[in-house]
């Protein structure tokens, strides 16, 4: 796959792998794909939708373990991961993005979605058969702006005397600009 963003990384003490997780889009064999960025909008019929994608590596055998769509996350169309700043080196539960939608439709991002890729309770897998069209995944916390309204990349303020290991004490910041209003909040 294309790896466009990382989110974080860490040595996983059980294994010794390193595990990073980041968006990106699925391996393609098309060679012009980039070009349907440019122009006055993009072409979304052209852009294939983009993941967040868990990658392990071993790094004593120098060899890649896995690279595949991140837990929990399947059809969520989404871009511009991060995690809790205390978090970055670390195993982080939650990964933050700006999504476009939950049914792997590429197209612009119009809401926050929490994607709780360590969570082992939830069981969508790969092996589920959400990338059927329009199947909605139903494991994400998502918050949608409305119609028109597209949000920009978010950032994550750690709450003044906040719990630095809680990774839920933290606010999630970001601009969404409100087409038929035309302004921005």
């Amino acid at each position: 796959c294309f790896s466009i963003h990382f989110s974080h990384g860490y040595e996983d003490p059980i294994t010794g792998h390193l595990v990073t997780y980041f968006s990106g889009w699925p391996p393609s064999d098309s060679k012009d794909f980039l070009g349907a960025w440019g122009g006055f909008a993009p072409n979304f019929a052209l852009i294939p939708p983009t993941y967040i994608w868990k990658l392990e590596i071993d790094p004593v055998e120098r060899m890649c373990v896995g690279v595949d769509i991140a837990p929990n996350s399947l059809n969520v169309c989404a871009e511009h991961p991060l995690v809790h700043p205390n978090f970055v080196t670390k195993k982080a539960e939650n990964i933050y993005v700006v999504a476009s939608n939950l049914i792997g439709d590429s197209s612009p991002p119009c809401g926050y979605a929490k994607l709780r890729v360590e969570d082992s309770q939830i069981t969508t897998t790969t092996t589920t058969p959400l990338h059927e069209e329009n199947h909605k995944n139903q494991n994400v916390d998502a918050y949608w702006f409305g119609s028109r309204c597209f949000a920009g990349e978010p950032i994550i303020v750690p709450k003044t005397n906040a719990d630095l290991n809680d990774e839920d004490d933290a606010y999630l910041l970001g601009m969404v600009q409100d087409a038929v209003k035309d302004r921005t909040a």
